[in-house]
């Protein structure tokens, strides 16, 4: 129901809206005043205030500041079609100025007139709380937000982890300035720190902004990197384009790799026959893994703590909006929230993949597993995107392939292998699976008619979050499918190859553990 208040000292048009009311059955709760004094006595809260221009104890000018100081949306009707009138009301508030006609069909649009300001109040609300709520989830992140439209050189948003990241000047973000793109950026990189000029981060005014898409790694002086992800939030056409930049500071995940290539370098002049020294250098590089593996999983775990609250909030969020526009805004920030969330999960995987201690702990988890039958499983799993890209799937595993193993480890090595060669496959490709059992170890091997491999690419393929060219670009993946396959088969004392002719000849694994199927 719509609280309306009526403020009217005419009888007549009192009773005309009134029945307009029942005729039409609207949906309005009517509290009529004939005065401004009796007006000014209400202490109700409304909707909408209806209000006359003339009445008996002065004009509605004396009284709009009154009842438009909450909010309160302000409509005023009529006889006076004076432009002055109508000109004084719009300013101390009024949202619109209606003339009556003596056959009165401005009843008719009245209710119109009300239904669109009710609406756009509600919806400014809704604006405000949907503005507000972002805020305070973008400050909250740890990672840089930022976005600006490069024809109009506005920036739209950035978010104080962006200024933290970028150490920015506080001239450039002091409270209330109007700073444009070309100055906060010309102020970051002016400094004498940066020095990645050449590294295109945002588009240009030669850019296709329909096209343009940029991601990397920036490195400061001081061993200070940050990595970026540049893309287009979708727009209309005639919208000016805005582009959305994330940054993280991965200073601490950059320098353990260098730490970890320099120690590398240092262990390889050594002189192998200096056992000591080779075994005190061994010692250095085992706690400087362990090392990487704790930052990884605290990596991982500061990555995602703060993205869990925001990727449940953003779709909560976006479809709750209106407005197509910010919709597709949301959707952006979404999209880039969850690739970020989904490289922590990744990181967190690889972390903790660590060998157990004893075989007894290694045998604690197994039990009895056929081949085939977990091969047809992981298969079932991926039937809408075999049938899209018209595969067809071969396997020729016996059904008698029974071994003790950990079913979980193995479902796992099969689900990457197999989705590798799904997603590597062209379209009406074909992928193999066969497994067998010898007198001394348990086998299987998935081969595709897919991309193919070069013989580098075989050499760091199980190499942490590395991709082969053809994927380096996709945010969907991370590089870490077959280094967890690597770890898994080698916390199972098993042995994996990889084999491709080259380019566009498709890839074969294959994986071997020592057992047999004699006592399972």
């Amino acid at each position: 129901m719509i609280r309306i208040h009526y403020i009217e000292d005419n009888p007549i048009d009192q009773q005309a809206f009134l029945r307009e009311i029942d005729k039409k059955l609207l949906p309005y709760i009517t509290d009529i005043s004939s005065s401004l004094f009796e007006a000014r006595k209400k202490s109700s809260s409304y909707d909408l205030i209806l209000c006359d221009y003339f009445l008996p104890d002065g004009t509605i000018l004396d009284i709009l500041p009154e009842l438009v100081k909450d909010g309160t949306p302000v409509i005023v009707v009529t006889c006076q079609a004076d432009m002055i009138n109508a000109i004084s009301s719009m300013k101390l508030g009024a949202k619109d100025y209606l003339i009556k006609d003596l056959d009165r069909h401005y009843l008719g649009m009245l209710p119109i007139q009300i239904e669109n300001i009710i609406n756009n109040r509600n919806l400014e609300k809704e604006r405000k709380w949907l503005s507000a709520l972002f805020n305070s989830i973008a400050e909250t992140i740890h990672f840089g937000m930022y976005l600006y439209e490069p024809l109009t050189e506005k920036v739209v948003y950035y978010n104080p982890s962006f200024l933290t990241i970028w150490d920015v000047p506080d001239e450039l973000c002091t409270s209330g300035s109007k700073v444009t793109h070309s100055e906060l950026w010309g102020g970051i990189t002016g400094r004498d720190g940066y020095e990645s000029t050449d590294l295109t981060v945002f588009p240009n005014c030669e850019t296709d902004y329909t096209q343009f898409q940029s991601q990397g790694e920036i490195r400061l002086k001081g061993n200070k990197t940050i990595r970026f992800f540049t893309g287009r939030v979708l727009y209309e056409p005639g919208i000016s384009p805005c582009f959305v930049s994330f940054f993280e500071d991965t200073s601490e995940l950059s320098q353990a790799y260098e730490s970890l290539y320099q120690y590398n370098l240092e262990l390889e002049s050594l002189n192998v026959t200096l056992d000591q020294r080779v075994q005190e250098r061994t010692r250095m590089i085992e706690l400087l893994m362990q090392k990487k593996n704790e930052m990884i999983i605290n990596i991982g775990h500061d990555l995602r703590t703060p993205l869990t609250p925001l990727i449940g909030l953003l779709p909560h969020l976006r479809d709750m909006e209106s407005d197509s526009e910010k919709q597709k805004i949301l959707s952006i920030i979404l999209d880039g929230a969850m690739k970020i969330h989904s490289l922590a999960e990744s990181a967190l995987k690889i972390g903790n993949l660590i060998d157990e201690s004893t075989p007894e702990e290694k045998r604690s988890d197994e039990s009895i597993c056929n081949l085939r039958d977990i091969m047809i499983k992981v298969i079932s799993r991926y039937l809408p995107d075999i049938e899209k890209k018209e595969l067809q799937i071969v396997n020729i595993t016996p059904d008698d392939v029974i071994f003790l193993f950990r079913p979980a480890h193995l479902r796992m090595i099969l689900d990457n292998l197999v989705h590798n060669a799904i997603y590597y496959t062209n379209k009406r490709g074909s992928i193999s699976l066969c497994g067998g059992i010898d007198e001394d170890s348990i086998w299987f091997c998935i081969s595709d008619t897919g991309i193919g491999l070069t013989s580098y690419d075989t050499s760091r393929i199980f190499d942490d979050f590395y991709k082969v060219d053809s994927a380096r670009n996709n945010l969907q993946t991370h590089g870490i499918g077959l280094s967890v396959v690597k770890k898994l088969v080698i916390m199972n004392n098993g042995h994996i190859t990889v084999m491709s002719e080259g380019l566009g000849k498709g890839s074969k694994f294959c994986i071997s553990f020592p057992g047999n199927s004699k006592n399972p």
